[in-house]
Protein backbone atom coordinates (compact mmCIF):
# COMPACT_ATOMS: atom_id res chain seq x y z
CA UNK A 1 0.00 0.00 0.00
CA UNK A 2 1.30 3.68 -0.57
CA UNK A 3 1.77 6.61 1.34
CA UNK A 4 -1.57 7.69 0.20
CA UNK A 5 -3.37 4.25 1.40
CA UNK A 6 -4.11 3.09 -2.15
CA UNK A 7 -3.41 -0.31 -2.80
CA UNK A 8 -2.81 -0.20 -6.97
CA UNK A 9 0.13 1.99 -8.37
CA UNK A 10 -0.92 4.76 -10.87
CA UNK A 11 0.77 6.28 -13.99
CA UNK A 12 0.31 9.91 -11.67
CA UNK A 13 1.99 8.53 -8.53
CA UNK A 14 4.97 6.75 -10.84
CA UNK A 15 5.30 10.35 -11.94
CA UNK A 16 5.16 12.18 -8.21
CA UNK A 17 7.70 10.22 -7.32
CA UNK A 18 10.09 10.82 -9.74
CA UNK A 19 9.47 14.13 -9.36
CA UNK A 20 10.52 14.19 -5.90
CA UNK A 21 13.36 11.43 -6.87
CA UNK A 22 14.86 14.70 -8.79
CA UNK A 23 13.92 17.43 -6.06
CA UNK A 24 16.20 14.88 -3.66
CA UNK A 25 18.91 14.32 -6.00
CA UNK A 26 19.34 18.17 -6.15
CA UNK A 27 19.32 18.55 -2.55
CA UNK A 28 21.97 16.05 -2.15
CA UNK A 29 24.44 17.70 -4.64
CA UNK A 30 23.69 21.08 -3.19
CA UNK A 31 24.69 20.06 0.36
CA UNK A 32 27.41 17.60 -1.03
CA UNK A 33 26.01 14.17 0.18
CA UNK A 34 27.06 10.94 -1.28
CA UNK A 35 25.05 8.25 0.13
CA UNK A 36 25.86 4.90 0.51
CA UNK A 37 25.25 3.57 -3.16
CA UNK A 38 26.04 6.52 -4.92
CA UNK A 39 27.37 5.79 -8.63
CA UNK A 40 28.03 7.71 -11.33
CA UNK A 41 25.05 5.95 -13.56
CA UNK A 42 22.85 8.38 -11.46
CA UNK A 43 21.37 11.02 -13.85
CA UNK A 44 22.80 14.28 -14.42
CA UNK A 45 20.40 16.84 -12.56
CA UNK A 46 19.70 19.79 -14.96
CA UNK A 47 19.77 22.99 -12.84
CA UNK A 48 18.70 26.24 -14.64
CA UNK A 49 19.64 29.23 -14.80
CA UNK A 50 17.03 30.47 -11.77
CA UNK A 51 17.90 27.47 -9.73
CA UNK A 52 21.82 28.47 -10.13
CA UNK A 53 22.02 31.60 -8.67
CA UNK A 54 22.31 32.21 -5.28
CA UNK A 55 23.46 28.56 -4.53
CA UNK A 56 26.38 29.47 -2.41
CA UNK A 57 22.68 30.58 0.07
CA UNK A 58 20.44 27.72 -0.69
CA UNK A 59 22.84 25.53 0.97
CA UNK A 60 23.06 27.64 4.03
CA UNK A 61 19.11 27.45 4.32
CA UNK A 62 17.89 24.40 2.89
CA UNK A 63 18.31 21.14 5.16
CA UNK A 64 19.50 17.66 3.69
CA UNK A 65 16.91 15.74 2.13
CA UNK A 66 15.54 12.56 4.88
CA UNK A 67 16.41 9.10 4.96
CA UNK A 68 12.88 8.09 3.60
CA UNK A 69 13.29 10.52 0.68
CA UNK A 70 16.58 9.17 -0.29
CA UNK A 71 15.04 5.45 -0.03
CA UNK A 72 12.36 6.66 -2.17
CA UNK A 73 14.48 8.40 -4.44
CA UNK A 74 16.61 5.00 -4.83
CA UNK A 75 13.20 3.06 -5.50
CA UNK A 76 12.45 5.63 -8.03
CA UNK A 77 15.76 5.24 -9.79
CA UNK A 78 15.84 1.76 -9.82
CA UNK A 79 11.92 2.29 -11.60
CA UNK A 80 14.05 3.05 -14.66
CA UNK A 81 15.80 0.09 -15.28
CA UNK A 82 12.19 -1.66 -16.59
CA UNK A 83 12.16 0.81 -19.38
CA UNK A 84 13.99 1.26 -22.76
CA UNK A 85 16.96 3.74 -22.31
CA UNK A 86 14.95 6.40 -24.43
CA UNK A 87 11.89 5.92 -22.47
CA UNK A 88 13.70 6.39 -18.88
CA UNK A 89 15.32 9.46 -20.07
CA UNK A 90 12.07 10.69 -21.52
CA UNK A 91 10.75 10.25 -17.72
CA UNK A 92 13.48 11.86 -16.26
CA UNK A 93 13.38 15.01 -18.18
CA UNK A 94 9.61 15.31 -17.79
CA UNK A 95 10.28 15.28 -13.87
CA UNK A 96 12.91 17.56 -14.01
CA UNK A 97 10.17 19.71 -15.12
CA UNK A 98 12.21 19.94 -18.39
CA UNK A 99 9.80 22.18 -21.11
CA UNK A 100 7.67 19.84 -23.94
CA UNK A 101 9.39 21.50 -26.42
CA UNK A 102 13.16 20.97 -25.40
CA UNK A 103 12.41 17.00 -24.39
CA UNK A 104 10.85 17.00 -28.16
CA UNK A 105 14.00 18.42 -29.65
CA UNK A 106 16.14 15.88 -27.34
CA UNK A 107 14.41 12.87 -27.88
CA UNK A 108 13.56 13.83 -31.72
CA UNK A 109 9.45 12.79 -31.30
CA UNK A 110 6.51 15.08 -32.29
CA UNK A 111 4.93 16.45 -29.09
CA UNK A 112 1.98 14.02 -29.04
CA UNK A 113 3.98 10.96 -29.65
CA UNK A 114 6.61 12.28 -26.62
CA UNK A 115 3.20 12.51 -24.72
CA UNK A 116 2.08 8.57 -25.25
CA UNK A 117 5.62 7.12 -25.09
CA UNK A 118 6.18 9.39 -21.53
CA UNK A 119 2.83 8.16 -20.79
CA UNK A 120 3.55 4.52 -21.72
CA UNK A 121 6.36 4.63 -19.83
CA UNK A 122 4.83 5.99 -16.32
CA UNK A 123 1.99 2.85 -16.88
CA UNK A 124 4.59 0.24 -17.08
CA UNK A 125 6.52 1.05 -14.20
CA UNK A 126 3.21 1.19 -12.29
CA UNK A 127 2.08 -2.29 -13.67
CA UNK A 128 5.83 -3.63 -12.64
CA UNK A 129 5.38 -2.75 -9.02
CA UNK A 130 1.87 -4.10 -8.68
CA UNK A 131 3.18 -7.24 -10.52
CA UNK A 132 5.88 -7.16 -8.16
CA UNK A 133 3.35 -6.82 -4.90
CA UNK A 134 0.64 -9.95 -6.34
CA UNK A 135 3.79 -12.06 -6.95
CA UNK A 136 5.01 -11.76 -2.76
CA UNK A 137 1.15 -11.70 -1.48
CA UNK A 138 1.19 -14.87 -4.19
CA UNK A 139 4.22 -16.42 -3.28
CA UNK A 140 4.92 -16.80 -7.02
CA UNK A 141 8.12 -17.68 -8.45
CA UNK A 142 9.96 -15.40 -10.70
CA UNK A 143 9.74 -17.15 -13.73
CA UNK A 144 6.24 -17.84 -13.42
CA UNK A 145 5.59 -14.63 -12.86
CA UNK A 146 7.60 -13.45 -16.04
CA UNK A 147 5.75 -16.57 -18.17
CA UNK A 148 2.13 -14.77 -16.96
CA UNK A 149 3.11 -11.86 -17.90
CA UNK A 150 4.43 -12.23 -21.09
CA UNK A 151 1.10 -13.98 -22.00
CA UNK A 152 -0.68 -10.76 -21.11
CA UNK A 153 1.31 -8.29 -22.88
CA UNK A 154 3.00 -11.06 -25.54
CA UNK A 155 6.45 -8.70 -25.24
CA UNK A 156 9.05 -11.01 -23.33
CA UNK A 157 11.74 -8.10 -22.88
CA UNK A 158 8.80 -5.79 -21.47
CA UNK A 159 8.01 -8.64 -19.20
CA UNK A 160 11.82 -9.69 -17.85
CA UNK A 161 12.53 -6.02 -17.35
CA UNK A 162 9.25 -6.22 -15.26
CA UNK A 163 9.93 -8.98 -13.30
CA UNK A 164 13.56 -8.99 -13.03
CA UNK A 165 16.55 -7.36 -11.85
CA UNK A 166 18.10 -5.13 -15.08
CA UNK A 167 20.47 -3.04 -14.01
CA UNK A 168 23.33 -2.91 -15.20
CA UNK A 169 22.14 -5.46 -18.17
CA UNK A 170 22.38 -4.33 -21.61
CA UNK A 171 18.97 -4.65 -24.18
CA UNK A 172 20.93 -7.68 -26.25
CA UNK A 173 21.42 -9.66 -22.70
CA UNK A 174 17.90 -8.94 -21.84
CA UNK A 175 16.68 -10.14 -25.25
CA UNK A 176 18.89 -12.96 -24.98
CA UNK A 177 17.80 -13.93 -21.37
CA UNK A 178 13.56 -13.39 -22.22
CA UNK A 179 14.09 -15.56 -25.47
CA UNK A 180 15.50 -18.66 -23.46
CA UNK A 181 12.60 -18.16 -20.98
CA UNK A 182 10.03 -17.87 -23.18
CA UNK A 183 11.43 -20.77 -25.27
CA UNK A 184 11.56 -23.00 -21.62
CA UNK A 185 7.88 -22.23 -20.82
CA UNK A 186 7.00 -23.19 -24.25
CA UNK A 187 8.65 -26.66 -24.01
CA UNK A 188 6.92 -27.28 -20.66
CA UNK A 189 3.89 -25.60 -21.06
CA UNK A 190 0.44 -26.60 -21.94
CA UNK A 191 -0.64 -23.51 -23.64
CA UNK A 192 -0.48 -23.77 -27.48
CA UNK A 193 2.65 -22.72 -29.24
CA UNK A 194 0.76 -19.89 -30.82
CA UNK A 195 -0.55 -18.07 -28.10
CA UNK A 196 3.33 -17.59 -26.41
CA UNK A 197 4.64 -17.20 -30.33
CA UNK A 198 8.09 -14.48 -30.20
CA UNK A 199 7.25 -13.32 -33.67
CA UNK A 200 5.45 -10.09 -34.27
CA UNK A 201 5.05 -8.43 -30.76
CA UNK A 202 7.00 -11.09 -28.98
CA UNK A 203 10.25 -11.40 -27.64
CA UNK A 204 12.72 -8.37 -29.39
Amino acid sequence: MDKNGNSKWTAKMVAAQMEEAVRTLRLLRISGLKPRGYVSSWPEVVIDLADASGQDEVKLRLDPPTPEAITRMDEALQWLCWLEPDQARLVWMHAEGMPRKTICAKVGMSRMTAWRVWMASLMTIASAINVSKRAMQSGESKEELFHREYLRTGNASAAYRMVFSCEGLSNDIIHDRSRRLVKKHQTGSKVPAKTVSTGGTGAR
